[in-house]
């Protein structure tokens, strides 16, 4: 059925051809098999010229499936990378937040050792200006006693400075 389609719609052409040219004659049978070779020689042509389309389209195909395979391979290749990049990131920040953390503890107990030093410092100073004073309040007593009158010592009396180093 599509051969005679085929062939009407050549006929057709043919005959619009004829037109054209001026030749309005009826066809000979002769000319009908000269004219049904020709279509069939037409035909296997065309159908030859359907088949290396179709190779090519197949071709084509396989081309652009290569590289839609190829690029689905690159988009994970580049995901990849993208993760490997963003856990370096990770994995640094990660590193950066452990150090900071590890200096903010010894600056902690760095702290805390000064702030004992210096508590220290300030217990030995007070201790040194305690110890001063009592050094030189007991210099005041012996002064005292070596200063103090026969009429004291024959009367037991005490300079006031002994009398208070007694009672501490």
């Amino acid at each position: 059925m599509k051969e005679k389609s085929l062939i009407c719609t050549v006929n057709t052409k043919n005959e619009k051809n004829r037109e054209d040219t001026g030749s309005l004659k009826f066809q000979k049978p002769s000319d009908d098999n000269s004219l049904v070779e020709e279509l069939e020689y037409d035909l296997v042509n065309k159908n030859k010229e359907i088949i290396e389309l179709q190779k090519r389209l197949e071709d084509a195909q396989e081309r652009i499936h290569d590289v839609i395979l190829q690029k689905e391979s690159l988009e994970k290749r580049v995901n990849k990378m993208e993760l490997k990049k963003l856990s370096l990131k990770f994995d640094k920040c990660d590193e950066l937040k452990n150090n900071f953390s590890k200096l903010e503890h010894r600056m902690q107990i760095t702290k805390e050792q000064l702030d004992d030093a210096r508590n220290k410092i300030k217990f030995q100073e007070n201790f040194i200006n305690l110890s001063e004073n009592r050094v030189k309040f007991m210099e005041k007593v012996i002064d005292d006693l070596e200063n103090r009158g026969l009429k004291d010592y024959l009367r037991r009396r005490f300079p006031e400075t002994f009398i208070e180093y007694k009672k501490e």
